[in-house]
C-alpha cells in the first residue's frame, strides 16, 4: 500500500473515531436531557462531580486540617455558559483553581464577593464565583478547586446533589487515615440511587467511596423546608485523633465535649452585674410580681434591640458581650440571649444560655458536631417551670414558643455540666385564627357583623405583618386581607391596637356588605356564605415539589350565621365535607336551626415536613377548601295564600 493510500485510510480512521466520539457525546447529552424532568433548569446539568476529602495533622499541633479537591463537569444545554460557585469563609480558603474544556485547560477568574446570606448583618463567608463561555465543539467544561479547611470540626457535611444542577453521576471519596476516629453519616438516601464502599487500606487508612446518580436539584418554594431536612448528603462526625507521638485526643467523640468547645467559643462570664442590675431594675420598674419582672425583661429585648445575625469569627459561634448588645441596641441570637441572662441574672433569676438547632435541621445530640445547632436561647428556671426565651422572635408572649424550635432538643448550660432537654409548648400556647360572621339580606344585598380572633403564633405573625406597614396604612391593609372575595365591602372596622399586646388574643369586629350576592335563577335564588373570609392560596406545582413545610400552625375556623327572610324559605343546603390525611383535615358543614343557617369549618394543618407523595394530598385538602367555598344555598320566595285564594 501507498503512503498516499496509508495516510488517506489513518485520516478516514481519524474522522471516523471523532465522528464516532462526537455522535456518542450527542447521544449521552440526550439522554441526560432526557432525564432532566419539569422541576429542572434546562440550561446545563453537572455530567460528573467528584469531591475527594483527605485530611492532615496541623503543623501546629493543634486540630487536624481538611483537604478538599471538588472536580465538577457541566455540560451546557441551552447556551455555551458553564459556572460554579465556591463558598469559603473564616475557617475554609480556595488554594488552587483551573479550568479545562474537552480541547484542554482555559484561562479563567473568580468573581470575589461576600455571601450576603439574608438577614446576616455581617459574616466572614464569601463566595466565588467561576463563570465561562465555551465553544459549542468543547462539550463541556471542567472546574478543578481545591480547599483547606483549617479545623476539621467545621467541615460537617457534603451534599451529594448539587442545589441548582441536575447531576448525572456524583462520587465522594473521603481517606480516613488511620490516626483519625471518625464515622461517616448518611441522611437521606433512600429515594436515589446511591451506592456506599468501604475499603481497609494499608497502615490502617480506610477509604469511603459514595457513587449516586442522576440527583435532581431541589425545587425551591416559599414552603421547602430546608436543605438539610431533605437534601441526600454525609454528616461527618469527629470522635478523636492521634498526635505524632502516640496521643489521642479528643474532638467531639461525646456531646460532654460539644459542650465543653462551646463553653470555651463562649468564653468568661463578664456581667458587670451591678451595672446591669441599674438597667433591669429600670425595665422592671412598676412590676407588681416575679412573673411581671421576668415579662418586662424578655418583651423589653424583644423590642429594644434589633435582631440582626452577626456571624463574624469563629462562624459565628461566639456570642457577643452582652454590654455590647445593650449598647449598640443590635445583636444576633447568641447576643441577645446574652443580654437576657445578663439582665434577669443581676435581677436574681437562674438564668442560663442554652444551645439547640432549629427545624431546619435534623440531628440531635446524638450526632455531637457543631451542625447540630445553628441557635442560641435563654432558658429561665422558674420554680417547677421552665421558659424558653428566645428574644429573636418579635412579639413572642411568655411562655410560648415558635414553631421553628419546639419540639427540639436543646443543650443547656448547667456549671460545668449540661441538661439536655426538648421544647416543648404550654398547653395554652394554640395557633389559631377564628371568624365569625352574622348575615342577613337586604335586598340582594348581604350585610352582617364579622368578628376575627387571632391567638399563638398566627396572632404573632398578623403583628409582624402589621409591623410592616405605617400606622396609617395598617387599617387599610387589614381591610384588604379581610375583603378579599369581589364586591365584598368592610364599612366598619374596630380599632387596631395601639400598641401589639403580646398577652392578649387579638379581636377584631367589623360590619361587612357584600353587594348583589343574591344571584336568581328563574324562581331560585343563590346565595353564598362561606367565601367570606380569607382563603390561603396554596400555590404550587404539586408535579414539581418534593418536599412542603409551612411557616407555621395554619388552624383556621370559620362560623357563620344566616337569617332567613320570613318571605323566604329555604330549598337546599350543600352536604357536608370531610378530607383528613396524616392528621391534616378540612372538614364543614351546613345546618338549619329554626330561621338560621349555620356553616361551619375547619382547616387545620400541623408543622411537619410532607413528602412528594402526601403533596397531592395536602393540594386535595385546599381544593375542598376552594369547592365549599364556591357552594350555594337555594331559597325561594314563599307565595302569598290569601292572594292565591283571591
Amino acid at each position: 500500500m501507498s503512503d498516499v493510500c496509508r495516510k488517506f485510510c489513518f485520516i478516514a480512521l481519524i474522522a471516523f473515531l471523532v465522528f464516532n466520539c462526537d455522535l456518542k457525546a450527542q447521544v449521552e447529552l440526550k439522554v441526560s436531557y432526557d432525564l432532566l424532568d419539569e422541576s429542572q433548569e434546562k440550561d446545563a446539568f453537572i455530567e460528573h462531580w467528584k469531591t475527594v476529602i483527605t485530611f492532615e495533622r496541623s503543623k501546629n499541633g493543634g486540630m487536624p486540617i481538611v483537604k478538599e479537591t471538588d472536580l465538577c463537569r457541566v455540560v451546557p444545554l441551552q447556551n455555551n455558559s458553564v459556572m460554579r460557585h465556591y463558598f469559603v469563609s473564616s475557617h475554609k480558603q480556595i488554594t488552587h483553581y483551573k479550568f479545562y474544556t474537552s480541547s484542554g485547560r482555559k484561562s479563567i477568574k473568580p468573581v470575589i464577593g461576600d455571601s450576603n446570606t439574608p438577614g446576616v448583618f455581617q459574616s466572614d463567608s464569601k463566595y466565588y464565583y467561576f463563570s465561562r463561555n465555551i465553544k459549542p465543539s468543547d462539550q463541556y467544561g471542567k472546574f478543578e478547586v481545591k480547599s483547606t479547611i483549617d479545623d476539621l470540626r467545621f467541615y460537617t457535611r457534603a451534599y451529594m446533589a448539587d442545589m441548582k444542577l441536575f447531576t448525572a453521576k456524583r462520587e465522594v471519596e473521603i481517606l480516613v487515615p488511620a490516626w483519625l476516629d471518625m464515622q461517616v453519616k448518611l441522611y437521606h438516601a433512600d429515594h436515589i440511587d446511591l451506592t456506599c464502599e468501604v475499603d481497609s487500606l494499608p497502615e490502617g487508612d480506610i477509604l469511603y467511596r459514595y457513587i449516586g446518580g442522576n440527583l435532581n436539584a431541589p425545587f425551591q418554594s416559599d414552603y421547602f423546608p430546608g436543605y438539610a431536612n431533605v437534601h441526600p448528603h454525609l454528616l461527618f462526625l469527629y470522635n478523636r485523633y492521634r498526635t505524632e507521638n502516640g496521643e489521642w485526643k479528643p474532638i467531639l467523640k461525646h456531646v460532654d465535649q460539644l459542650y465543653k468547645w462551646y463553653k470555651e467559643m463562649r468564653g468568661p462570664e463578664q456581667y458587670d452585674l451591678e451595672k446591669f442590675k441599674a438597667i433591669s431594675s429600670e425595665v422592671v420598674s412598676g412590676a407588681t410580681n416575679q412573673h411581671d419582672s421576668i415579662k418586662k425583661v424578655f418583651y423589653w429585648v424583644q423590642d429594644k434591640i434589633r435582631y440582626i445575625a452577626f456571624e463574624q469569627g469563629i462562624d459565628g459561634f461566639r456570642p457577643q458581650n452582652a454590654l455590647s448588645v445593650y449598647e449598640n441596641k443590635y445583636g444576633d441570637c447568641k447576643g441577645m440571649s446574652n443580654l437576657l441572662k445578663a439582665m434577669l441574672t443581676s435581677l436574681g433569676y437562674d438564668a442560663r444560655l442554652a444551645w439547640l438547632g432549629t427545624q431546619d435541621l435534623p440531628y440531635t445530640y446524638k450526632e455531637p458536631s457543631v451542625a447540630v445547632d445553628n441557635h442560641m436561647i435563654c432558658v429561665l428556671y422558674q420554680g417547677k417551670r421552665k421558659y424558653y426565651l428566645d428574644a429573636t422572635e418579635k412579639y413572642l408572649k411568655l411562655g410560648e414558643t415558635a414553631s421553628r424550635i419546639n419540639g427540639k432538643e436543646i443543650l443547656i448550660e448547667n456549671g460545668n455540666s449540661f441538661v439536655i432537654d426538648t421544647v416543648r409548648r404550654s398547653t395554652e400556647d394554640i395557633s389559631s385564627e377564628t371568624y365569625h360572621y352574622e348575615l342577613k339580606l337586604s335586598g340582594n344585598d348581604l350585610r352582617g357583623k364579622m368578628k376575627f380572633q387571632l391567638q399563638g403564633e398566627a396572632k404573632r405573625h398578623f403583628y409582624m405583618r402589621l409591623s410592616q406597614f405605617s400606622r396609617s396604612d395598617q387599617e387599610k391593609n387589614v381591610r384588604e386581607l379581610m375583603c378579599q372575595e369581589d364586591n365584598l365591602l368592610m364599612d366598619s372596622l374596630s380599632a387596631l391596637p395601639a400598641t401589639f399586646d403580646r398577652d392578649s388574643n387579638l379581636n377584631l369586629t367589623g360590619r361587612i356588605l357584600k353587594n348583589n350576592a343574591l344571584k336568581q335563577i328563574e324562581d331560585e335564588r343563590y346565595i353564598g356564605i362561606a367565601n367570606l373570609m380569607p382563603e390561603i392560596n396554596f400555590d404550587i406545582d404539586t408535579s414539581k415539589s418534593r418536599h412542603v413545610r409551612f411557616s407555621q400552625v395554619i388552624n383556621q375556623l370559620n362560623e357563620t350565621t344566616l337569617e332567613i327572610p320570613d318571605s323566604m324559605k329555604l330549598c337546599y343546603l350543600p352536604k357536608p365535607l370531610f378530607f383528613e390525611f396524616d392528621n391534616a383535615f378540612y372538614r364543614m358543614e351546613y345546618l338549619l336551626d329554626g330561621n338560621l343557617v349555620k356553616y361551619k369549618s375547619h382547616l387545620y394543618i400541623p408543622y411537619k415536613i410532607y413528602k412528594q407523595e402526601q403533596i397531592k394530598d395536602l393540594a386535595k385538602l385546599f381544593d375542598y377548601q376552594h369547592k365549599s367555598r364556591k357552594q350555594k344555598i337555594i331559597l325561594k320566595k314563599k307565595i302569598d295564600e290569601a292572594n292565591m285564594t283571591k
